[in-house]
């Protein structure tokens, strides 16, 4: 068993799936790697590789350091904003793709962990309970509506443009960048545009696969990248 002391700065462990016969969906069906396969775009509806798509990006924490480092004199070191360790042992995490993939990887006793940088963990779960970590904010995304008479559905192109805030936490206090600053008085139900060129990155690829919350899909962005507020939520 890989000890419970000590870990690397800025950095949780998790325990990771090991499976040689590929991950399994919600219903079941397991289906393989496709290891020559490796694009991967941050957009969710983008035609993207095999592999990001079923790539890990949940797990349980097994390993948190005491405190997070922040330093705006150490850009080597630091983390990039100001923020509190709001994860414990035992919480199930959500996590960047791409650090899923790249992440350093310690196998024990049949047991993988993986060391996930803090900055790219978006949230995270208690028993019920959802915990928003690093100023990440989850949208629920929203679609244009189909207006042509000879539309069969009413719903159109997805408008990458805004979201509706589904789940927001904590703001950071600070960034290393100085024009960075969170959004602040976000509620649940707002319907908010976005900054210009905001990468719009999926909480979970497809939703046989999503855990989160059952088959709905999210986006998640930082809330510096909010631009201004639509309309407040009920």
């Amino acid at each position: 068993m890989v000890d419970r002391g000590r870990i690397s700065h800025n950095h949780i462990m998790v325990e990771a799936e090991l499976t040689a016969e590929g991950k399994r969906t919600k219903g079941g069906i397991v289906v393989g790697f496709e290891e020559d396969t490796n694009f991967y775009s941050e957009v969710e509806d983008a035609s993207v590789g095999h592999e990001a798509d079923l790539a890990q990006v949940v797990a349980p924490v097994y390993k948190v350091p005491p405190e997070l480092y922040y330093n705006p004199d150490d850009h080597h070191h630091s983390m990039p904003w100001d923020c509190d360790m709001e994860l414990q042992v035992g919480d199930y995490v959500w996590f960047s793709i791409m650090e899923s993939r790249n992440a350093t990887a310690i196998r024990c006793n049949d047991k993988l962990y993986k060391l996930i940088p803090y900055s790219e963990c978006y949230c995270a779960k208690r028993g019920k309970e959802v915990i928003m970590l690093n100023g990440f904010i989850l949208l629920e995304r929203v679609f244009e509506k189909n207006t042509s008479p000879l539309a069969i559905y009413r719903q159109g192109d997805l408008d990458i443009t805004k979201g509706i805030v589904r789940y927001v936490g904590k703001p950071n206090r600070e960034y290393v960048y100085d024009s960075y600053v969170d959004f602040v008085g976000l509620e649940v139900g707002d319907e908010v545009l976005l900054s210009p060129r905001t990468a719009l990155v999926p909480l979970e690829r497809k939703s046989y696969m999503s855990k989160f919350d059952n088959d709905k899909l999210y986006w998640v962005v930082q809330a510096r990248k909010i631009a201004m507020v639509l309309s407040k939520g009920n």
